[in-house]
């Protein structure tokens, strides 16, 4: 035997969705924090660049009409924190701070890359820099030892790796807290977890035990969603019992059918063989046998037919009730009966459904009327739309109903006349016109008649 596969816990499955959610959530927040700080940084950084460059562009003094600037200027700036080179017309380094040590070749391949306004990140031995290009108003030359050459312009940097490690720092912290918070919200969630379906535990626990009263309420169903499942669960007790009760109740029923019949046997039986030698006693007693057996092969038969009608669904055709009736009434006069069975005029009233099965309830309908009619009944049968509903009515003016059984005449084995009938054709044809989403009512007067209707939706709506 194979073993059905191992299913997973609910309970597992939503903490571990609920840890996922949250992680998702740190992760998330961590990115944008550290991103952010990110951002701010480096436009920090540009802000102290474009700060730095302008104080560069101050930079000189006025001799005879010319601007000049010389060691002395590199000397007072900040050379822990600011790089500058300052270049001539071709882009040749004229002279540069000496901390950091800045290469004439990286300066000269950053000033021909860089455009006014531009910055670039680039590292110098040890440090990160953030460079832009200005330029330098004519007239401005660099003195050195005697020497004047003109300066174009400069290339500026400041260092940002402590930014750097600012915000490095603060990736490091984020994802310290995620492991953090992770295993605090691993606990939280399984408390939390753990106590909201310990409702589904003990309702699994009273459902197994077979206490169902009161299902639905606390602690069993502390919650709504819980409290519908409890509801359901109730519900589906109550049509398990009801269910229950009508299969006892059609079991004692046929029972009961059934008894008659077969203790009628059995005695004409028993009598045939203590009276063996007379003939008309044992052909008595086979007539009865016979009799006995055909009703009940009816019962049988229409227990059958009872019960698939409750348990098949019908199929789906176009079926015209008003031809079904037209098609009885012309058979009933075709038996030469003392019965008269009219089918009112219609235009048609189609339902869906299956032919064979609402045939049936047109036949049961009218046997019924003209069995318990009495003799010279008139049966009117008729089908109509009316408001998207077909109503099939079957009428007559015979006997009537006893009022005893009026309100259960749709229930198996109920019958006025045990001689004429089974007790299952009415139970029948509620069984096949509910099946159908149909309804099934009765009217009835001693003496003055019997009028059934059904009423199923139309086909045409």
């Amino acid at each position: 035997m194979t073993r059905p596969p191992a299913r997973r816990s609910m309970v597992r499955a939503l903490r571990y969705r609920l840890l996922a959610v949250v992680a998702v959530a740190m992760i998330l927040v961590g990115i944008v924090s550290v991103g952010g700080l990110r951002v701010l940084t480096d436009r920090n950084a540009e802000r102290q660049v474009e700060i730095a460059a302008q104080a560069v562009r101050t930079w000189g003094a006025d001799r005879d009409g010319i601007r000049v600037i010389d060691a002395g200027h590199f000397d007072a700036g900040d050379s822990a924190s600011t790089v500058v080179a300052l270049m001539d017309a071709e882009g040749r380094v004229v002279a540069a701070t000496s901390t950091p040590s800045l290469t004439v070749s990286v300066a000269e391949s950053l000033a021909s890359t860089l455009s006014p306004g531009e910055t670039v990140r680039q590292d110098v031995g040890s440090r990160t820099l953030l460079f832009t290009e200005i330029s330098l108003p004519g007239g401005v030359v660099f003195a050195d030892d005697g020497t004047q050459i003109p300066v174009a312009g400069a290339l500026v940097g400041i260092g940002v790796e402590g930014a750097d490690r600012l915000v490095a720092a603060s990736a490091a912290v984020a994802l310290a807290l995620l492991g953090l918070v992770l295993v605090l919200a691993a606990a939280v969630v399984t408390a939390v977890v753990s106590r909201t379906t310990r409702s589904f535990t003990a309702l699994a626990g009273r459902v197994e035990r077979g206490e169902l009263d009161g299902l639905a309420d606390p602690p069993a169903a502390d919650f709504v969603e819980i409290e519908a499942i409890a509801d359901a669960i109730a519900q589906l007790d109550e049509r398990r019992d009801a269910t229950e009760r009508r299969l006892r109740q059609f079991v004692a029923d046929a029972s009961h059918e059934l008894r008659t019949p077969l203790t009628k046997i059995q005695g004409w039986a028993e009598l045939h063989f203590q009276r063996a030698g007379e003939a008309a006693v044992t052909d008595q007693a086979f007539q009865s046998v016979v009799d006995e057996s055909e009703r009940m092969r009816v019962i049988v038969d229409k227990l059958g037919q009872l019960a698939r009608a409750e348990s098949t669904a019908p199929a789906r055709e176009r079926v015209d009730l008003a031809a079904l009736c037209r098609e009885a009434a012309d058979e009933v006069a075709r038996w030469e009966s003392e019965a008269t069975v009219l089918a009112a005029d219609s235009a048609g009233a189609a339902v869906w459904g299956d032919s064979a099965a609402w045939t049936q309830v047109v036949r049961n309908l009218m046997g019924n009327a003209l069995r318990h009619g009495g003799p010279g009944v008139t049966v009117v049968l008729s089908a109509v739309t009316v408001d998207g509903r077909v109503e099939l009515t079957v009428s007559d003016d015979g006997r009537g109903v006893p009022p005893e059984i009026r309100t259960r005449v749709f229930e198996r084995f109920v019958t006025g006349d045990r001689q004429t009938g089974t007790g299952l054709g009415l139970a029948i044809v509620k069984a096949i016109v509910e099946a159908h989403g149909g309804t099934v009512d009765l009217a009835s007067e001693v003496e003055k008649g019997t009028r059934v209707t059904v009423r199923v939706p139309s086909a045409d709506e």
